[in-house]
């Protein structure tokens, strides 16, 4: 509603300014005429003193008007409205002046009582303007003493049906143009929001989206698109994607291209015939690859979670067995042997469990504030001691003497825990270093050992479910710590920096 009022007050304003203008160019007509030589090629001059004062008097009122109207932007209509009031007897006065009921000057208040009509928006205007102007007719050639004895009434009276026929035409006509502002007000409305929804929804969709014209020109494009096609809104659409689309048959909807060296499948939706806008659904193949895989090891940690379960009965009882196997007085030192390799294989199989049971959980992560520096301090005199480990083969080294963080900590405690095991099982001095310090906004730790570097196949697949390089390994621990590492906002990844292996956890600082 407030947009509506705005709008119809821009147009209200708009109008008085022309009003005003007309009204400095109509009493600066009159004003002229006062002078003999600009009323000799017009072909009127005035004669009397009355006339010279109301010409006068008209041009300084029209000035003060306009000025006005600038200084005051809030009162605009009402000065406007009180100047076509004023406007009525200054133009009739000057018309009677030089016979203007006989040569038709007299119609000249019909701009001012149609324009009143138009902007009042009451309908009392219907009969004001129109009344004041017969009565000044009637009253103004007493005033000014003039002779009006040969004019008839019924030409007054055919004056004054004109001026209520142009004072209804009027009051119709803005009553007409305020009812088809305020639906176009309306409707305005409506299309932006439902404009913006568009767009919302365009922003949210998973695959790229472009909106463009038939001249190849993008109207709106969301930010999965602008990655993939490295254009923003109001440039042209890639030569290459043009060429593609143009080369596409007629009918046919999906293609496949490559763009700026990236596989892409295209999807055209036309609209309308006779609409301008045509739309592109993009996907990037590399991508929709990624997806179907997070799909197949969704599906895999669920099969993979209810086999564990399964399976844990039948191994719980196995390892029952063996233990009072193992115990039992008639069992000899070759059976305790086998019972023991039971025992051990039951145990790594239940790790695995174990691991497969963590990867299909949902890491929801119980944050907490704390120094990072006295974590790491108080995990490793627990690691050492329950796994034998000397001190000095886990170094510290703290750049900061205080680092506070937000993180999960048993989810913290698990990946130093896998990550320590890791750089431990597979470095070649049997030592590793432990880095904490700050990068910009992120505090990092990074987990050193020396030993050889990676095949270019094993590096890209660390964080791969299953996969692992050792015998005894599960191939789910860096792929947990990830996903740990995810569910706290904070990212793993691997360096190498020679001679070192670097696993490195970006914390968002607190």
């Amino acid at each position: 509603m407030v947009n509506k009022t705005a709008n119809l007050k821009s147009n209200e304003q708009s109008s008085i300014r022309y009003l005003n203008l007309f009204r400095l160019f109509l009493s600066f007509f009159f004003f002229s005429i006062i002078f003999k030589k600009f009323g000799s090629i017009v072909g009127i001059t005035y004669t009397l003193d009355i006339a010279r004062f109301i010409a006068s008097l008209y041009l300084a009122a029209s000035l003060l008007i306009l000025i006005a109207s600038q200084f005051t932007k809030k009162n605009t209509l009402f000065i406007g409205l009180l100047a076509l009031i004023l406007d009525l007897p200054f133009i009739i006065s000057l018309t009677l002046l030089f016979n203007g009921l006989e040569n038709g000057w007299v119609l000249l208040p019909v701009i001012t009582i149609g324009s009143f009509s138009i902007l009042n928006h009451k309908s009392f205007s219907i009969f004001a303007m129109p009344l004041l102007a017969t009565a000044l007719l009637l009253i103004l050639p007493n005033l000014l003493k003039l002779d009006y004895s040969h004019i008839h009434l019924s030409t007054i009276f055919l004056y004054a049906l004109i001026y209520f026929g142009i004072a209804l035409v009027g009051i119709r006509q803005s009553q007409a143009y305020n009812l088809s502002l305020l639906l176009t007000q309306r409707q305005k409305t409506k299309i932006t929001s439902l404009s913006k929804i568009n767009e919302l929804i365009i922003d949210q969709v998973s695959s790229g989206v472009v909106v463009f014209n038939r001249e190849y020109n993008i109207v709106h494009i969301n930010e999965l698109a602008q990655g993939i096609i490295r254009s923003q809104t109001d440039k042209r659409l890639p030569i290459a994607l043009i060429k593609s689309i143009v080369a596409t048959p007629q009918g046919k909807k999906e293609f496949k291209t490559t763009l700026f060296g990236d596989d892409i499948l295209v999807k055209l939706v036309t609209l309308e015939e006779q609409s301008n806008t045509r739309l592109l659904i993009i996907d990037q193949q590399s991508q929709l690859n990624k997806k179907l895989q997070q799909i197949e090891l969704a599906n895999l940690g669920q099969l993979s979670a209810t086999i564990a379960h399964e399976i844990r009965n039948p191994l719980a009882a196995i390892y029952s067995a063996s233990e009072l196997l193992k115990e039992s007085d008639k069992t000899n030192d070759e059976d305790r042997e086998l019972t023991d390799i039971i025992i051990h294989q039951v145990k790594r199989s239940n790790r695995i469990i174990e691991d497969v049971l963590l990867m299909s959980k949902n890491h929801i992560a119980n944050q907490k504030n704390f120094d990072i520096n006295e974590n790491i301090a108080a995990f490793k005199d627990r690691y050492c001691q329950q796994n034998g480990i000397e001190p000095n083969q886990m170094m510290l080294d703290f750049k900061e003497k205080a680092v506070r963080v937000t993180f999960d900590t048993s989810h913290l405690s698990q990946l130093l825990w896998n990550l320590t095991e890791n750089a431990f099982k597979h470095g070649i001095n049997n030592k590793i270093i432990i880095k904490v310090f700050n990068d910009r906004n992120d505090t990092i730790i990074d987990i050193l050992n020396k030993g050889q570097a990676f095949d270019t196949i094993v590096e890209e697949s660390l964080f791969t479910p299953f996969f692992t390089t050792h015998t005894q390994g599960t191939g789910l621990g860096l792929f947990i710590c990830r996903e740990m590492c995810k569910s706290n906002n904070a990212k793993l990844e691997y360096l190498r920096q020679e001679p070192f292996h670097v696993f490195r956890l970006h914390f968002p600082t607190s």
